[in-house]
């Protein structure tokens, strides 16, 4: 009876490791996958981030392969980041599962499967301020925030998500909470 309350018990908790790692479903919104080197994958997160003032481009990747987590990384100082974007050549970044499981679990309840990009995020150049005691209308804008590209990959489909400044537009769209949700993401695959 043992032996058999042990193996239900390896079974429940296997199946339960499995069972936190299913990619959740997300529309495909994109056939270009960058990241043609990294073989048979369940799922792949990436971000490239470009940091307009320090000009350095940073790539973070998880790649999910039959239920464990690797990551890889990539910085280079830059005088401006180039407009396509192709795979640099990754190191492998010290982080074990359970970190990786982590932070795809935050992923995921920050809505990285279904948040909008700004394609599709609302403009949020003019807000109503309180400018010298009264009310004005209000234009903020920013000409050297850090771009993020996002990608989630799965053999079948991709996501491709695309932010400029996140941070900043958060700051003056306090009513839009995507743009929160999208500050979230970027600091967790920074």
């Amino acid at each position: 009876m043992k032996k058999l309350l042990l193996f239900i018990g390896y079974v429940f908790i296997t199946c339960s490791v499995y069972a936190q790692v299913a990619s959740p479903k997300f529309k495909s919104n994109s056939s270009d996958n960058p990241f043609t080197t990294i073989k048979n994958y369940d799922l792949l997160i990436a971000c490239r981030a470009y940091d307009n003032v320090a000009h350095s481009i940073t790539f973070n990747v998880m790649v999910l392969k039959n239920g464990h987590w690797h990551k890889l990384t990539y910085k280079q100082n830059v005088s401006s980041a180039p407009l396509s974007v192709t795979e640099p050549p990754f190191k492998d970044a010290a982080a074990t599962d359970a970190q990786c499981q982590s932070v795809y679990n935050s992923l995921v309840a920050d809505k990285l499967f279904s948040v909008n990009d700004d394609s599709n995020l609302p403009k949020c150049n003019e807000n109503t301020e309180k400018v010298d005691g009264t009310e004005q209308k209000v234009s903020h804008s920013t000409e050297d925030g850090s771009e993020y590209r996002l990608w989630l990959i799965t053999p079948s489909k991709t996501r491709y998500l695309y932010y400029y400044a996140p941070e900043f537009f958060a700051n003056y769209c306090p009513d839009n909470k995507d743009r929160k949700e999208v500050v979230k993401i970027v600091g967790l695959l920074k």
